[in-house]
């Protein structure tokens, strides 16, 4: 089932080709200097990603108190890397919107949000030098649920009502497909050549441990998963065993103690004001840039 699965998966025809606005944000050039205005063009032609990135730029994650709704201010408040992090990422999962707005897309939507601004918040907090650009990497962690959702509704489902019988979702996808959403993603990715950040986030975002590259960068995307998986959005509304893996801590020279207190921290900032309601907002937020 799992090689039948990546064929399908290699030639699913409504998703032939990378969307051409994260295409364009993913290959602009890292200097800041050369590549703010280009970025702010790009996304200008997008108007509801625009809208989303000055939700995000507004949120109380980012600690400013005076809204803005100029798309310069925005990328002044959170970084150039930021900004092109969350604007490819927003473009690429709502081009694997399920076309419905089901419960299950936007949870999986707001699950890829908090693991990515999570994750950012670890780094920030580990002093890792990597918040910047490890944001895209949790956003599109999940690029096979989502696939999954798309695409195969009806195999999706068969994995939900498997969890009945097994400890977790990841037993009941290997029971379904032989695979799991990891594999899924990391087919995906592949095939839409993303960065190897995001090819190895989708594969090993559960297993940090098997990770041959990356590691530490992983291990937060592990950790950030978890995190938001117990206490801000979970990806489905019930796994009674989301995996933790202690090689994370190891890599990363934290403690059960220094995870508790994270959990706190992140649970404490209400990521919720704005950045989960982005979908439902962009109508308003489109009027306030024009």
């Amino acid at each position: 089932m799992g090689n039948i699965l990546k064929s399908y998966v290699q030639k699913i025809k409504e998703l032939p080709t990378l969307p051409v606005t994260a295409h364009e944000i993913l290959h602009l050039t890292v200097d800041p200097l050369l590549s703010v205005d280009k970025l702010k063009h790009i996304v200008e032609k997008d108007p509801a990603i625009a809208a989303k990135i000055l939700s995000v730029a507004n949120s109380a994650f980012f600690g400013y108190p005076v809204r803005t709704t100029q798309l310069n201010d925005a990328i002044m408040r959170i970084g150039f890397n930021s900004v092109k992090s969350i604007a490819a990422g927003i473009a690429v999962l709502s081009f694997l919107d399920d076309g419905k707005k089901t419960a299950d897309y936007k949870r999986l939507f707001n699950h890829s949000v908090s693991v990515g601004l999570t994750a950012r918040f670890i780094a920030n907090n580990l002093k890792l030098g990597m918040a910047e650009d490890i944001l895209i990497d949790g956003l599109l962690h999940d690029l096979g649920y989502l696939v999954l959702l798309r695409s195969f509704p009806t195999i999706y489902q068969n994995i939900l009502d498997s969890l009945e019988n097994e400890k977790s979702l990841l037993k009941a996808e290997k029971g379904v497909l032989s695979c799991t959403h990891a594999d899924v993603g990391f087919w995906l990715a592949e095939q839409w050549k993303l960065p190897g950040t995001i090819l190895d986030a989708n594969l090993y975002h559960h297993t940090p441990s098997l990770a041959k590259r990356n590691e530490k960068r992983l291990a937060i995307i592990h950790v950030a998963d978890y995190i938001a998986a117990k206490n801000i959005f979970s990806p489905i509304e019930k796994d009674p065993d989301y995996p933790l893996d202690h090689v994370a801590f190891d890599i990363l020279t934290i403690s059960d103690s220094d995870l508790k207190d994270m959990e706190e921290s992140i649970s404490n900032i209400p990521l919720s004001d704005e950045i989960f309601n982005i979908q439902h907002n962009t109508k308003t937020k489109i009027n306030e840039i024009h």
